[in-house]
């Protein structure tokens, strides 16, 4: 086992349950292995250390092309990703979801809806959300359904995965180091069609023209959805703010979008992307609709904290990129106080200014790309730059007036100073708590 991060845990601990003899293997040797994990080579490897092995299972953080990836292949050692692995170890449908936004969203909206609806079906979300579906298959023995988000990272090392339904959400410039091209980026989102057959989905954003070259790719049933124009088969907002789904049999009219619980023209896109997978899965129209308008916020995005010291904050620290924080901003109808920052993208963040200029009071820039947002958003509205989030929160006190929103949308990744972007949020919130 390569990486031993929580999807390495995971992947230990599934292989240990059926009975293989586990080696974990961590660049850092500030690593720690655990009761399912018999021998711990930390810092360099030898090719001797991959000698035996039935099989090699890497982290998503652990690429194909890495130097003990290379090496196994070299020794004809099979080198598979975690969420390979738990796909061999279970018999249950899989509804896959990837993208480079909104993916964590419309997992979790997508099992709520199918545990509420009449089927009243067992639908675990799991992947790359923060459950590993290693975990999640011995968590829940006999589930007979799991809904899996997915990235690219953990598409690229999968081979025999088969979704019953799988979307593709959106596709935007990101995880660019690790696949060089928007190309390599998109085929490997892509794969999430993969094996599929006659008798399955394949979704796609109708609305996104980076996605065109992937329609029919899957040898599934072809389905769209869109936030601008009426599809042959799947789900749409039609002109008068109705979400309208269409398969086989006629059109379904099933609610005015104002009634899902979630706010933001992104969300609606989410929702329509949730009943194509939803009725696709076998859930009947009618029994959707429940479960999009009663499904509360997930926490990290655009997460409500309620009001504090006379603010209203709001928790996205899920934002990790220039899409994400450009959702953000335009969920809301009044300027808001920024707090943004981080391990910037190789991206173009002056695309933002124009938003920023209309959605935004001030910002206050923290981190290890705050100079460099600073310099990208130069002259748009006020700005302070402080090293890192708890310089953020206190900077705030002085920017705001009462009833002011703050909110936390870093549009950066968070590996500068957390090691993930739940971390940096959780700390947010306990930043936030503390000023009670």
């Amino acid at each position: 086992m390569v990486g031993l991060g929580r999807s390495g845990y995971a992947a230990a601990r599934l292989l240990a349950d059926r009975g293989f003899t586990v080696t974990g293997f961590d660049s850092s040797f500030s690593a720690t292995a655990t009761e399912h994990i018999s021998t711990s080579v930390f810092g360099d490897f030898l090719d001797d250390d991959l000698q035996g092995l039935s099989v090699l299972v890497l982290s998503p953080g652990v690429p194909p092309s890495s130097a003990i990836s290379l090496s196994a292949y070299r020794l004809h050692v099979p080198v598979i990703g975690e969420i390979e692995l738990a796909w061999l170890n279970t018999t249950a449908d899989v509804l896959a979801v990837t993208g480079s936004n909104g993916k964590t969203t419309t997992v979790e909206w997508l099992s709520h809806v199918i545990r509420s609806s009449k089927k009243g079906a067992e639908a675990i979300a799991a992947g790359n959300m923060g459950y590993a579906l290693s975990d999640a298959i011995l968590d829940h023995p006999g589930c007979p359904l799991f809904v899996v988000e997915l990235s690219s990272y953990q598409l690229e090392t999968t081979e025999s995965l088969k979704a019953s339904s799988a979307v593709i959400l959106n596709l935007t410039p990101d995880h660019l180091a690790r696949h060089g091209t928007m190309e390599n980026y998109g085929a490997a989102k892509a794969r999430v069609f993969m094996n599929q057959g006659k008798n399955d989905s394949a979704i796609l954003n109708f609305d996104d023209p980076l996605l065109r070259k992937y329609r029919n790719i899957s040898g599934g049933l072809q389905m769209y959805f869109s936030l601008k124009e009426e599809v042959l088969l799947g789900s749409w907002l039609d002109s008068s703010g109705m979400l309208m789904y269409r398969d086989g049999t006629g059109t379904t009219e099933l609610m005015h979008h104002s009634r899902l619980s979630l706010p933001g023209r992104h969300n609606i896109a989410n929702a329509l992307a949730v009943v194509c997978m939803a009725a696709s899965y076998g859930i009947s129209v009618e029994s959707i609709v429940p479960g999009l308008t009663d499904f509360p916020a997930v926490a990290h995005r655009i997460e409500p904290l309620g009001m504090v010291k006379d603010l209203l904050w709001f928790n996205d620290s899920k934002s990790t990129n220039v899409d994400s924080l450009k959702v953000a901003l335009e969920s809301f109808n009044e300027k808001v106080i920024l707090l943004a920052g981080g391990k910037e993208k190789n991206s173009d963040y002056s695309i933002l200014r124009e938003l920023i200029e209309d959605k935004v009071k001030a910002l206050v820039l923290f981190g290890s790309g705050a100079e460099f947002l600073s310099r990208q958003w130069k002259g748009t509205v006020r700005t302070v730059v402080v090293s890192d989030l708890e310089d953020a929160v206190e900077q705030v006190q002085t920017l705001a007036v009462n009833g002011d929103t703050i909110l936390l949308s870093p549009g950066c990744a968070s590996f500068d100073q957390y090691k993930d972007f739940e971390e940096r949020g959780n700390h947010f919130k306990e930043l936030v708590q503390a000023l009670k």
